[in-house]
């Protein structure tokens, strides 16, 4: 919202600190000023609330501004780190702001079959393929190990991520996720998200 200034005009009179006293029946005192005009600037509650509501939204942008300066900053920091993966830098100040940019990646889905080691390509059947890219580095998690791996390939009809090798024999139900880091945003620090694999027996009674 552009702020609109408004013009303030001075009011001069003839005769300044001028005034007319007039004394009523019930003793009290009336002054006006002389010639009855007013003299001087007027300043009532509309102006200054205007005042006041200009500074306040210059400070909430230069707040807004310094937010962002600062998450560029962080950005071109990591950047400067040659860190690899694609879309794998983020930043966040923990202001409850969501930067469109440098945003946390938290896409998670998991494995539907086991997974064997494996030194050439694997396909893996994934829950869900929402949220993720060829090229991005992921790490699957599981009670085996936790290993971090690129997407090489996504087939949206069979719903499998392809990854160029797979260091542990994962279970059926394995992490596969941009970030384990969950944040936490009553201390402002991220921390080691929890993960693990389960086994269902159904029985039919």
């Amino acid at each position: 919202m552009t702020y609109e200034k408004q013009r303030h005009i001075n009011r001069l009179v003839d005769r300044p600190n001028t005034y007319t006293l007039t004394e009523n029946e019930d003793g009290t005192v009336l002054i006006v000023p002389a010639w009855r005009v007013i003299a001087g600037t007027p300043v009532d509650e509309v102006r200054l609330n205007h005042i006041e509501d200009g500074i306040e939204g210059a400070h909430l942008l230069i707040e807004q501004t310094d937010r962002r300066v600062t998450r560029i900053e962080a950005f071109l920091d990591i950047d400067s780190r040659g860190v690899t993966g694609a879309q794998a830098r983020f930043a966040d100040t923990y202001d409850g702001q969501t930067d469109p940019v440098l945003q946390f990646d938290q896409t998670k889905t998991f494995s539907l079959i086991e997974l064997a080691a494996s030194t050439s390509l694997v396909s893996v059947p994934v829950a869900s393929i929402t949220g993720f890219s060829v090229g991005q580095e992921v790490t699957i998690a599981s009670s085996a190990g936790v290993e971090d791996q690129p997407i090489t390939a996504i087939n949206a009809d069979s719903n499998t991520l392809t990854f160029p090798t797979v260091l542990f024999s994962h279970p059926k139900g394995a992490m596969i996720a941009r970030s384990t880091m969950e944040r936490d945003t009553e201390n402002q620090r991220l921390r080691i998200g929890n993960w693990s694999t389960y086994s269902v027996t159904i029985t039919e009674i």
